[in-house]
């Protein structure tokens, strides 16, 4: 049972002015009551009244593409595609081929673009399903080379899969934003086929060359990307990884960064900063500890990140978190214990070297910290943050014809569930309880957008603007199961204890579209407790038990 001191621990960091201030504010947004016209030409066009703004807040980029991603709105993209190359998405997604298209994002055309169903778990579970909501990657250069949005190469269209709050990507990558990593740009849109609403989706700015112009100034150096099992041990391949940009084809530069790594002298630093910007990965680990995202370096998995060479220094940048907030199956809310100074989960702190080496050195402990401090006041702010976001994106979710959770399921990923009387008291930090959600109504939604009077059109007859109901919040399938990448469920693990340690109940891998993750506000308030304890003192930073299978998890 949640004890209620979890929210006197919130008062203190907000006397102490550690809350993020100043997130909310929709701005304009875009009427959604139909799609907007799609020029058919073979160059970029941008409707002439969007292109006059061409100074939209929310970000300090100045890349011309980042006006599209302005901070807490919502954008329309339509899509113009054959129902031949339509059809043949939708009969082999786990194909991953890319078809044309025509694309229209906030008002800016781009013709004859690629097209394509994207994802690993979660690609499988929808292919397996009978929903068509695949997230899909969008190319503008694929077939014209150097086309682009706006300067920009490629996006992603996330479907929010695993995640009825819609929130879990969105805020993570806000948290890292607020640490000032290498972060992507995110937006949410409504995504339209052919004029006729799809779904509500989040769009993320792709890694790639417009991403490394933009964050980097330059994209001429290597670009890796993670996949399962990039654990950089010395026993591991390097062969997870994949060469995105650049020419390093041998994978040279990670296998250089590998054996600095495995030469650190215990409590050194040796030769690491030669080769590696350690803030970076500071920053990457606190982000993902705090905010328990565990379908990352520090999971069973040990994937989800990209490295970015230059001048022979790489950098971590984070990537793919709609399970954050204790949201992968094997976790779902019981990482809130997982101590801080041995941040993995379902593994042996040695088996992720660059997690056990960086943190064995003071210096680079003692930063690490507090950047778990700034993550952990971020955290504190998260009941009013939830409340201001849902405010935006609600009458979106109500009106999302292909939802994968209902309204009500929606609602109830943003609120506090237990003991929610007796905090709701505590006028420090205000509650919604669980029947106040449920008198929350969403029907008839009205949405602000440039024209000052737009409203959502509803959800279909009989869906309630989902595919269906799964097992309460918090719930896991009896058998604690998972899967893998390739399909696989055999010899996962199905996690540890709990106390301080954080184990999870499912098995690695993704989770079936019935199974509901915990609430965004349940998980923050609990590990905000936790970690506000660590840090005091009161509990241990080290002393994590989550390996307890640990010779059976699917990357050692």
């Amino acid at each position: 049972m949640r004890n209620t001191i979890h929210v006197k621990w919130i008062a203190p960091l907000l006397v102490m002015g550690l809350v993020l201030t100043g997130c909310s504010g929709t701005g304009d947004l875009p009427d959604t009551t139909a799609a907007a016209s799609i020029s058919t030409s073979s160059s970029v066009e941008t409707d002439e009244e969007d292109s006059s703004d061409s100074t939209k807040s929310g970000t300090d980029s100045t890349a011309e593409y980042a006006a599209v991603f302005e901070k807490d709105s919502v954008i329309d993209i339509n899509i113009e595609v054959s129902d031949e190359n339509w059809a043949a998405i939708l009969a082999d997604p786990m194909a991953e081929e890319y078809v044309s298209a025509d694309v229209t994002v906030d008002g800016t055309t781009v013709s004859d673009v690629g097209i394509r169903a994207k994802g690993n778990s979660s690609l499988m579970s929808v292919a397996n399903s009978d929903s068509d909501r695949y997230s899909l990657r969008v190319k503008f250069d694929k077939y014209v080379d150097g086309q682009s949005l706006l300067g920009l190469d490629e996006l992603v269209l996330n479907n929010c899969f695993s995640d009825p709050s819609y929130m879990r990507e969105y805020l993570t990558y806000e948290a890292f934003s607020e640490l000032g990593s290498d972060t992507p740009l995110t937006v949410y849109a409504n995504i339209y086929i052919n004029g006729e609403l799809f779904g509500f989706y989040l769009c993320v700015e792709d890694v790639g060359d417009s991403f490394l112009a933009r964050e980097f100034d330059n994209d001429d150096g290597n670009l890796y990307k993670a996949g399962q099992g990039s654990t950089l041990s010395a026993d591991s391949a390097i062969d997870s990884f994949s060469l995105k940009t650049g020419d390093d084809e041998s994978l040279s530069g990670i296998q250089e960064l590998v054996d600095i790594l495995d030469a650190m002298p215990a409590g050194e630093k040796g030769d690491i900063e030669s080769i590696l910007d350690v803030d970076s990965v500071l920053k990457y680990f606190a982000v993902n500890t705090v905010l328990g995202s565990y379908d990352s370096y520090l999971g069973g998995f040990s994937q989800n990140y990209y490295l970015y060479e230059s001048d022979g220094v790489s950098t971590m940048i984070p990537w793919d978190y709609n399970m954050s907030f204790g949201g992968f199956s094997s976790d779902n809310g019981t990482s809130t214990t997982i101590p801080i100074d041995e941040p993995v989960q379902g593994v042996t702190l040695a088996s992720r070297p660059l997690a056990a080496k960086l943190l064995a050195v003071d210096e680079y402990l003692q930063k690490y910290h507090d950047y778990i401090e700034t993550v952990t006041a971020y955290l504190s702010g998260m009941e009013s943050r939830t409340a201001a976001l849902a405010d935006i994106i609600r009458p979106y979710v109500a009106a999302d014809p292909n939802a994968f959770y209902t309204i009500a399921e929606f609602e109830d990923a943003i609120i506090l569930h237990d003991d929610t009387e007796e905090a709701a008291s505590d006028t420090t930090v205000p509650i919604t309880t669980s029947d106040e959600a449920a008198q929350t109504t969403t029907s008839d939604a009205s949405v602000p957008s440039s024209s000052g009077d737009s409203t959502m059109p509803e959800p279909p007859s009989g869906t309630d603007g989902g595919i269906g109901t799964g097992p309460a919040p918090g719930d896991v399938p009896g058998d604690g199961s998972g899967f893998s990448p390739d399909g696989n469920t055999d010899g996962f693990p199905a996690g540890g204890p709990g106390g301080n340690a954080g184990g999870g109940q499912g098995g690695f891998g993704g989770q079936s579209l019935d199974m509901i993750p915990v609430s965004i506000l349940d998980y923050a308030a609990d590990r905000l407790l936790n970690i506000t304890q660590q840090l005091a003192g009161d509990l241990p930073t080290t002393g994590n038990t989550t390996a307890v299978n640990a010779d059976t998890n699917p990357v050692k």
